[in-house]
């Protein structure tokens, strides 16, 4: 189950999609939720799940509909070349750094994951359950 609907996708992305493409996005939502909880796994646990998690879902799979090729440049004159973007050359589904640190504050209550001098464990101690 994805974290995100196509119709909460649909209202943050910034511009209308045809019908036809409701599919792909909805595909596309359930593997970003897959990775989400394959790296958060308190994520499957979290209820209600943690805004953040819509608006993450939402994200990853914005910058692949805006951008599946991950194109940074593009260079018409005389000969066509074009470059692609380091950070999403793929133009596969990634979730950032600090997408992740924000997920795993929402989760552990910890305000400041992922900030120096912060710790938000990811699993309970051993013992605890």
């Amino acid at each position: 189950m994805a974290f995100a609907t196509f119709e909460q996708f649909q209202t943050r992305f910034e511009r209308t999609l045809a019908s036809a493409q409701e599919p792909r996005v909805t595909a596309l939502l359930e593997d970003a939720s897959a990775i989400m909880s394959g790296r958060v796994p308190q994520l499957l646990d979290a209820d209600p799940v943690p805004q953040i998690a819509v608006s993450v879902c939402c994200a990853m799979v914005a910058r692949v509909v805006r951008n599946p090729e991950g194109k940074f440049r593009e260079d018409y004159g005389g000969d066509y070349e074009f470059q692609r973007d380091a950070s999403q050359a793929s133009g596969e589904l990634e979730l950032t750094e600090n997408e992740y640190d924000d997920l795993v504050a929402a989760v552990s209550g910890a305000a400041a994951a992922g900030r120096s001098f912060s710790i938000a464990p990811l699993y309970p101690a051993v013992g605890e359950v």
